[in-house]
Order: structure tokens, then C-alpha cells, then sequence
């Protein structure tokens, strides 16, 4: 039996790279109700940059994205999903 190996890496010293974010744009009803909010929140947080939450009362909510990890097609199935009821206005 052959001794096994690990190898541990430290990349605390390596830069990220540079990514270009992109932007889309829903309306969701009743984005102010906390069952919404939280559902879209926990769908989509982990997989975005940013979510934008709209101001008191709208229902516009703006994802910050990277393309190259997911796409709007992608948001779109994991909203659809969960049953969130939305409509995209831009890409």
C-alpha cells in the first residue's frame, strides 16, 4: 500500500480575477411581503453578486450577476422554480 499525500494550498496571496458584472432587471409582486423576499433572497444569494431590493413598495429588484457563473436564463429557472411569480425586462 502506497502512503497517501495531501497538499494543502495557500492562495491568500493570489488576486481575483477581474470579472465583468452584468445586470438584470425583474418585477416581482409582492416583493415586500417577507415570504417573497426571503424566498428570492435564499435562491438566488449564494449564486449573485448583488440583489437589489426595491424601495418601499415596488416590485423592480436588480441582480448584480457574473456571467461566467451563471445567466438570467439560469435565475429564471431557479425563481420559476421555487414559485415566484416574476417577469425579466431586461436580458
Amino acid at each position: 500500500m502506497e502512503p497517501k499525500v495531501r497538499m494543502w494550498i495557500d492562495a491568500r496571496q493570489e488576486k481575483s480575477p477581474s470579472h465583468q458584472y452584468q445586470e438584470v432587471t425583474y418585477i416581482i409582486p409582492n416583493m415586500e411581503t417577507p415570504i417573497i423576499r426571503e424566498t428570492v433572497y435564499y435562491t438566488l444569494a449564494a449564486l449573485v453578486r448583488e440583489i437589489q431590493l426595491p424601495q418601499q413598495g415596488g416590485s423592480l429588484v436588480k441582480i448584480v450577476y457574473d456571467p461566467e457563473r451563471i445567466t438570467p436564463s439560469f435565475i429564471d429557472y431557479l425563481l420559476q422554480q421555487k414559485g415566484v411569480e416574476f417577469r425579466r425586462l431586461s436580458p
